[in-house]
């Protein structure tokens, strides 16, 4: 975080305490008592709002745990089996959505409370049809914002996750930004795009993670999504085959320029004929785009 920055969020959350402490002053019952040693894994793509209620959580007694996409934030809720989730729904790697989804498809995760904290206008979460957030928090000015996230895990703790009726926070105030509803369409004209590709595609990050993977690709491989986003891509193939595989992967992410290239790859029991295309942003490689071109054949099979 650059010095400006520092001091952005330094003022912030200045301010926001000072909020907070007149607040409490005026009424001093604490809503949140019998939760100090609650877990809170919270995710923001902006640096800024996460560290600031980050740290007005952790001043609540809170552990809170940070992440800045949605796979880190995966990864964080796997690993620490929070008490509650945060999340931002538009994010970076793996949407809130898509998140959410997942959570619930896990039979260790899927009771977790989650609360969707965005500034989506309540008419935009349509385009969500996987968001299953037990309550709704908008963004906005932090130290309000910040309250209606206690009052959401409060309304949590007391209701449970099945009550969503007073689960809602803050949207009264919001106003809805046509410009929020049509990167959203696009976004999801995206995601249906690439499972047309082929009968199974791939999307990795810069660290050659998976990211997004089609039902093809799935049935190929053998796991769920749930089982793969996140993985390893290199995970997938037989051990002779992942230091070929790397040096491709390096190639193609350090690729100044849009770069494609051919290859067979072994998944399971099955060689796979597939393409592999850099996905260029701003200069630089973000990630790779794997379309297998077909079904491939048997490895060994039975003659």
């Amino acid at each position: 975080m650059s010095r400006e920055n520092i001091r952005a969020w330094s003022f912030v959350v200045s301010k926001a305490m000072q909020t907070l402490r007149v607040q409490e002053m005026m009424a001093p019952s604490d809503s949140t008592a019998g939760t100090r040693s609650a877990s809170i894994v919270f995710a923001d793509n902006d640096r800024l709002v996460l560290e600031a209620i980050g740290e007005l959580l952790r001043s609540k007694g809170y552990e809170v745990h940070l992440a800045q996409d949605g796979l880190e934030a995966l990864r964080l809720i796997r690993e620490v089996r929070p008490t509650f989730v945060i999340l931002d729904v538009v994010m970076p790697k793996v949407d809130g959505s898509r998140l959410c989804w997942m959570i619930r498809q896990d039979p260790v995760l899927r009771e977790t409370p989650v609360i969707a904290f965005s500034s989506l206008g309540a008419q935009d979460f349509r385009h969500f049809s996987e968001l299953s957030a037990d309550a709704y928090v908008a963004k906005g000015e932090i130290s309000i914002a910040f309250q209606n996230i206690l009052r959401a895990m409060s309304h949590l703790q007391a209701k449970g996750r099945t009550e969503i009726a007073g689960g809602i926070f803050g949207y009264d105030e919001t106003q809805p930004r046509e410009i929020i509803a049509e990167m959203l369409m696009e976004i999801r004209h995206y995601a249906t795009m690439l499972t047309a590709l082929g009968p199974g595609t791939i999307e990795l990050d810069a660290d050659g993670r998976i990211l997004r993977i089609s039902v093809g690709a799935c049935e190929i491989v053998g796991r769920s999504e749930t089982q793969l986003v996140g993985e390893p891509l290199l995970s997938l193939c037989p051990l002779n085959d992942r230091e070929a595989l790397l040096h491709l992967l390096s190639e193609l992410m350090n690729a100044s320029e849009p770069k494609r290239c051919r290859a067979t790859l072994q998944f399971g029991e099955r060689e796979i004929p597939v393409l592999l295309c850099s996905i260029q942003e701003g200069g630089h490689c973000t990630g790779v785009l794997l379309i297998m071109e077909s079904k491939g054949e048997e490895v060994n099979a039975p003659g």
